[in-house]
């Protein structure tokens, strides 16, 4: 029941893929080939040998030769075969496939490559998803790829990480879930405890703190900056005119806070505006840090268009930057 049920989630997704823009090859592929595209979003098993004692895994020395190309083939994931299955063997298609894959690891692989800075090396790390949306529906089976990350990271240590959703797009119905890490291949090989537990809150940040101190009144304001130890914002659109002026107070409770925080943008255009916004916003706090965004190697290769702009082309995290 629990594989059909999986199944039918592949389907439904790469079946919704293929409502947004018209010309992108990798949503044309989900369309055209919807069995192969299902085969692609498959996501193999993990096994503990085969994959985190593979030492050529990409999270050794994040920034070298780092590529989705190569996460792919260290989890095992063989597109040439699926595409082979299906008689679709062409570079073109090869490359909408990865492209189409691109779309749910883009969530966990972005998170997972900058982990370690965000988590603080605590064992047990809280991180706060600021302004959630797409990521709060993500299949568990692509966020256990957050776990394989980081098991990658530290081969030796317990993890135990939370995640809070928090945003007014956060779906009302969804429910706290915690996902483990098993060996799919049933080695015998005692592994480190991954746990991935994930709450959800259909209220703005602001809302949230205000829940704590209500629940918690004798909490001080140090106390209230350290409940959780790092911050990601994926997408938030900080610069972009219809939002800009709803994230400021989000932002000075942020910066205020000194904890790490990764900003993702879906475009050069708008991780610019971002980063002007960013630093002004740096600046109202005494805080001369310099914003430099960069292209991510984990963005998604899907596109989609601007809402409030139809020459505006997206890409979701197309380019990261974290404050520390």
């Amino acid at each position: 029941m629990a594989i059909h049920i999986y199944r039918h989630q592949l389907r439904r997704f790469a079946r919704n893929l293929s409502t947004a823009v018209d010309g992108c090859p990798n949503r044309g592929f989900a369309k055209r080939y919807p069995a192969a595209a299902t085969q692609v979003l498959t996501v193999p098993p993990f096994s503990y040998d085969e994959v985190i004692a593979n030492p050529s895994h990409p999270f050794v020395s994040p920034g070298q030769d780092e590529s989705l190309e190569r996460y792919i083939k260290w989890r095992g994931w063989n597109i040439n075969s699926i595409l082979s299955e299906h008689d679709l063997e062409n570079e073109s298609i090869s490359e909408a496939a990865i492209g189409l894959l691109s779309h749910p690891l883009t969530f966990p692989l972005t998170l997972g490559r900058h982990w370690t800075k965000l988590s603080g090396n605590t064992h047990a790390a809280r991180l706060c998803c600021v302004g959630a949306r797409a990521e709060c529906t993500l299949p568990n089976k692509y966020w256990r790829e957050l776990l394989i990350t980081t098991l990658a990271i530290d081969t030796e240590s317990d993890a135990l990480t939370t995640i809070d959703f928090v945003g007014p797009d956060v779906p009302s119905q969804l429910k706290s879930k915690t996902i483990t890490l098993d060996d799919d291949e049933s080695t015998p090989k005692q592994l480190p405890k991954r746990e991935l537990t994930m709450n959800f809150h259909s209220l703005h940040l602001h809302e949230v703190v205000l829940k704590i101190l209500k629940s918690q009144p004798e909490s001080s304001t140090e106390q209230i900056k350290n409940v959780w130890d790092g911050f990601v914002l994926f997408n938030p659109g900080l610069g972009h005119p219809n939002l800009t002026k709803h994230w400021k107070p989000t932002l000075k409770f942020l910066i205020g806070t000194g904890k790490p925080i990764l900003f993702t943008a879906h475009s050069t255009i708008d991780a610019e505006r971002d980063r002007q916004v960013l630093e002004k916003s740096l600046a109202d706090c005494d805080d001369d840090r310099i914003v430099q965004y960069l292209v991510n190697p984990y963005a998604s290769r899907m596109e989609f268009v601007d809402p409030f702009s139809k020459d505006h082309v997206l890409s979701p995290n197309h380019s990261y930057f974290l404050l520390k």
